[in-house]
């Protein structure tokens, strides 16, 4: 398999003629479907050939007399959480299953515009609760560095449905791991796992993903991509169905930083009409360019212009021994290179895990009242042959009793909820009504948001306090890639997402990127945290270690279940 080039290579190429809109769009879906439809089951919904079709057509025409826009004709992955005009936007959830939402989020209307070709809608845990994505309504996504049967044989993954024509089957059947010819399946990491499985497996591009608590940079970590999470507000949210609306983070899952940093200068725009919390990119109320101020920085800048923190709260019991040696691997690299790297102290981490699940869960109690059955939806009905064999009982055994008379409101209401919502999904809605109960708000809601305040002092504290510290350097994950059929405790499973977690919290751009594989043969990362508006010094960083020349080359490795 070829890997992918970056967006200003593949774009030079249809410029110049030497590839086809045409032969790019349709070699994304061969791939897609290679072996079996949907083989990875990266992608809930696929583009339809008629639109795909019209898209092509239009970009290629645009192509052929010079008049062609920044992505044009490039292939994008949205996680399927984003609406799309007339696009299947599920949430991986049975509650959605069939919505098509009659306008586009800020995110989709902004690719658009710049001839970008929205391939697919991504899977994703549902309601983007979760850190493994397997707790969505249409299958369990594989991570593509899981390990092939002998061989190289994908005949256990024909259970999946083409999800371009039938997305109602929960598929729990799907991935049953570990089989006895020697395949191995790994879990692509959540919520957004479908979008970093796709960009990893070369059926994209690059893609869209939201980011609550890590949802961007873990499955990233797991996948080997780079993922970046920009600053809260930087990119409208007008359009992504809330999962904790003070934490969700539109971000961008790519092969390279360039990539990150070109789909960044195109999404961060102010949506003064649709979003209350969309911000400007600027300084001091001057307007900036993150694209330009990146580009500049790579002119004029170099690895000891910047001061790097490692923050010895983020040395936890769970944290892998090859996840640890990277850490200390980079560190090194850093310092040979005239870096500097001080140690600092965040010491009001260790809460963040705990307030963040009760603050998340309390506002997905209130976002997903909304998905009631009554407005748009799925809505619990009766089997039509028990419904008709019941009424007749009905009205042969007590023609007056009121009682048998369908289904009350609040029937209604609970079975929906009950039969639409997945049982994580379930779990958190019940412990963010505990969270905001008149008994137990003080004492676990207002107690949160505190912590929440002083994990973002902290981080004032660091980035602008005696050492003046640009960017911090932590793990990705504390494990790479676990198996999917792992039993784990479900407090083992939301520890995966310690690391990333704080910087959602303090609303802070942090960043993933890939650097070499684990002794398992699995991809490992580091994450790196910069200052509020400081998502240009972050690239930079970004960019600077990758192209370290002990990591450059992970690019362009390829995935186990792929070759």
């Amino acid at each position: 398999m070829n890997r992918l080039t970056n967006i200003t290579k593949i774009r030079k190429s249809l410029i110049d003629g030497k590839l086809k809109v045409n032969d790019l769009v349709l070699n994304k879906i061969k791939e897609i479907n290679k072996g079996s439809p949907n083989h990875l089951n990266t992608f809930i919904s696929l583009q339809d050939e008629k639109s795909l079709e019209k898209q092509i057509k239009e970009s290629q025409e645009r192509y052929d007399n010079g008049t062609n826009k920044r992505l044009d004709g490039i292939p994008i992955g949205v996680k399927d959480n984003f609406s799309s005009k007339n696009f299947k936007t599920t949430c991986g959830s049975k509650i959605l299953e069939n919505y098509k939402p009659s306008f586009d989020s800020t995110v989709v209307k902004l690719l658009k515009e710049e001839g970008a070709i929205i391939i697919g809608k991504t899977n994703m845990d549902e309601f983007s609760m979760g850190s493994s994505s397997t707790s969505g309504n249409f299958g369990k996504v594989i991570n593509p560095w899981s390990k092939p049967n002998k061989n190289n044989n994908n005949n256990n993954n024909n259970n999946n449905n083409n999800n371009n024509n039938n997305n109602n089957n929960n598929n729990n059947n799907y991935n049953n791991n570990n089989n006895d010819n020697g395949e191995i399946l790994y879990v692509a990491g959540g919520s957004s796992g479908g979008s970093a499985a796709a960009v990893a497996s070369n059926y994209c591009v690059a893609s869209i993903g939201s980011d609550t608590g890590g949802s961007i940079r873990q499955p990233s970590s797991y996948c080997g991509v780079v993922g970046f999470k920009p600053s809260y507000g930087l990119i409208s949210r007008f359009g992504l169905v809330a999962y904790a609306s003070s934490l969700d983070t539109p971000g961008v899952l790519t092969n390279n930083v360039e990539d990150a940093a070109e789909l960044l200068d195109i999404l961060i725009k102010k949506d003064q009409e649709n979003d209350s919390t969309s911000i400007e990119f600027n300084n001091n109320g001057e307007k900036r360019n993150i694209l330009n101020e990146f580009n500049e920085k790579l002119k004029n800048k170099n690895i000891k212009d910047l001061v790097f923190g490692i923050p010895k709260d983020y040395l936890v019991k769970e944290l892998d021994t090859d996840i640890l040696n990277l850490w200390k691997e980079v560190v090194e690299e850093i310092e040979k290179r005239g870096g500097k790297v001080v140690s600092v102290s965040l010491p009001h981490t260790r809460y963040a895990l705990p307030a963040y699940y009760l603050l998340a869960t309390s506002e997905a109690s209130s976002n997903l009242s909304r998905f009631d059955g009554v407005r748009y939806g799925y809505r619990f009905e009766e089997e039509e042959e028990e419904e008709e064999e019941e009424k007749k009982k009905d009205e042969n055994e007590n023609k007056d009793d009121e009682n048998k008379i369908g289904m009350g409101l609040k029937d209604m209401y609970t079975k929906t909820r009950t039969n639409g919502f997945g049982e994580e999904v379930k779990k958190r809605i019940i412990l963010g009504t505990m969270a905001l109960s008149r008994s137990s708000y003080d004492n676990f809601y207002t107690k949160a948001q505190k912590i929440r305040r002083l994990v973002s002092d902290d981080f004032k504290n660091v980035f602008q306090g005696e050492n003046k510290v640009d960017i911090l350097i932590t793990p990705t994950a504390p494990s790479p890639a676990f198996k999917q059929n792992e039993k784990m405790d479900p407090i083992e499973v939301y520890v995966n997402d310690i690391m990333t977690i704080p910087s959602n919290l303090a609303g802070l751009p942090a960043c993933s990127i890939p650097l070499k594989l684990s002794n398992s043969n699995l991809p490992i990362s580091v994450q790196l945290i910069s200052n509020r508006l400081t998502d240009d010094n972050l690239l930079f960083a970004a960019h600077t270690i990758m192209n370290f020349d002990c990591y450059k080359d992970f690019t362009s490795l390829t995935p186990n279940y792929l070759k």
